[in-house]
């Protein structure tokens, strides 16, 4: 049976580097409003576009989609274009779901993406133009140089416990909650490994030269 994932390419600086597609799932792509003008740039074809399309650079990268493909919403909406795409995604019973795009610009947009990873139905990764983020709620093993900087913030309302291996502050025993943060912890360099046992972390790390989604 094959594997399906989802990708949201939203408004916003995403990765100015190569992005790899692992070859065993099949991708469902959904641009969000301005997140076609990202696609557009990179050849990527999305299967659909959605939004209220106030941010499109060119009204004409629309006409070589289907009106099966497009989902036009009123700019007086509950949703933000992401959460739209999000939610396009889930419809499909797709929920390993990855986010491109959203850097830099406006920090209430910001902040809505954020928010995203706070809810009962979260992305597992985000890429903005500088930052790989990753939603750990079991174990994420990495390579890493020794100095890189990664950082941590507990989402959702239950405690984060866990247990670390390659950073130069451990993160065992803590306790984490709400609102708590562990900005700028380093790598030791080598394998570097992260075990949630209770509750969910964001991991973000400087980007590197490539976007693997796998």
């Amino acid at each position: 049976m094959k594997e399906y994932k989802g990708l949201v390419i939203t408004g916003g600086s995403g990765p100015d580097c190569e992005i790899l597609f692992d070859s065993r799932p099949s991708w469902l792509v959904v641009a969000a409003d301005s997140g076609l003008d990202y696609a557009a740039s990179r050849g990527i074809v999305p299967d659909g576009v959605v939004g209220d399309m106030d941010s499109i650079s060119d009204p004409a990268l629309l006409e070589s989609f289907t009106e099966a493909k497009i989902e036009q919403y009123s700019n007086a909406k509950d949703w933000t274009d992401t959460e739209i795409a999000m939610d396009f995604l889930w419809k499909r019973s797709i929920n390993d779901i990855s986010i491109l795009g959203g850097g830099g610009g406006r920090l209430d947009h910001l902040m809505a993406i954020i928010a995203l990873f706070e809810r009962s139905r979260f992305p597992k990764k985000w890429f903005t133009d500088r930052e790989e983020v990753t939603l750990v709620d079991s174990e994420v093993a990495f390579s890493c140089e020794a100095g890189e900087t990664v950082s941590f913030f507990p989402m959702g309302s239950e405690v984060v416990t866990m247990t670390t291996h390659g950073l130069r502050w451990p993160l065992d025993h803590l306790e984490w909650r709400h609102g708590d943060v562990g900005v700028s912890n380093e790598c030791t360099g080598g394998p570097c490994r992260v075990t949630v046992q209770s509750g969910r972390l964001l991991m973000v790390r400087a980007l590197p030269w490539e976007v693997r989604l796998t």
